[in-house]
This record gives structure tokens, sequence and C-alpha cells, in this order.
């Protein structure tokens, strides 16, 4: 929640002793980690970004492909950072073309 309020840092601080086995599904444990690439996202760190969105997709892959916020989040990872670790391969994975 604090990422979509636009405070990463706090939402960084208080998902750093998150663990995915906290959630009961595929898709929560894959949410937590779209959440942590948002805040990631708006502290400008685009390599922890794709680390995180990695981490989402082998947990739900429909939930990054199908959605528009995260698909936008690649584009343009895709487009400002292709040479950024894990960005490759996330935009292969979600189909995002170069």
């Amino acid at each position: 929640m604090h990422w979509a309020l636009g405070d990463a840092g706090t939402a960084l601080e208080a998902g750093k002793n998150l663990k995915t086995s906290q959630f009961p599904t595929q898709e929560s444990k894959s949410r937590m980690h779209t959440d942590l690439a948002r805040a990631h996202w708006l502290l400008g760190q685009p390599e922890q970004t794709a680390d995180q969105l990695l981490a989402a997709l082998r947990y739900s892959p429909a939930e990054e492909r199908d959605r528009p916020a995260i698909r936008n989040i690649v584009t343009q990872l895709r487009q400002r950072h292709p040479r950024a670790a894990g960005v490759r391969e996330l935009a292969a994975a979600t189909k995002i073309p170069a």
C-alpha cells in the first residue's frame, strides 16, 4: 500500500521481513513481489525491480503477463534499462518486444 501512496522507502521497510511462506496462494506470493518491484521502480532501481518481477513470475506468470500496470513497468525497463541484470529475461518471459 505504501508504494501506491508514493512512499517507496516505507514500502520496502515494511516488506523487508516478509517471506513468501507467509502467503497462502501462488497469486498472493507473486503479488508480494510485484508490490516490492513497484517500490523499487519508484526509487529508480531497475535491477532490483527486475529481480522482484522475476521472482513474481516464478510464482504466478499470469499475474505478471495479464496486469497492465506490471506490463508497463516491464516495457519501461526494456526501453530505459535494457542492459540491467534480469531485464532481457523478464522481457522474454512476459513477451515484451524489443
